[in-house]
């Protein structure tokens, strides 16, 4: 489940740096020599931390959700089977049988 990827790591960081210098820059925090709309810089900032997660865990945080997980390479007898385990109406023996086709 632990992914790490060093490079998509400090890009991550870098983009979440930046984001947050001109974050900080419409807030007065920081002087700059440009000037950007005021909040528009969170939007940089979050994909800088999407990018980090997916150098530490190896996938998008909404891959879950849209069906785009592991469980689409499952085919579907065996989806099913492991369905009908997960509700109880089978022991697990019973599936490995019918997993095996006996």
């Amino acid at each position: 489940m632990f992914a790490f990827s060093m490079r998509k790591f400090f890009w991550g960081l870098f983009v979440i740096i930046v984001g947050l210098l001109f974050w900080a820059h419409n807030y007065g925090l920081i002087a700059m020599s440009f000037s950007f709309s005021r909040d528009w810089p969170i939007f940089v900032v979050a994909v800088g931390l999407m990018s980090v997660w997916r150098a530490l865990f190896g996938k998008h945080w909404w891959a879950a959700k849209c069906g785009c997980g592991a469980n689409d390479r499952i085919p579907a007898n065996a989806r099913k089977i492991l369905e009908e385990v997960e509700k109880g109406n089978i022991s697990a023996e019973e599936a490995a049988r019918k997993m095996d086709g006996k």
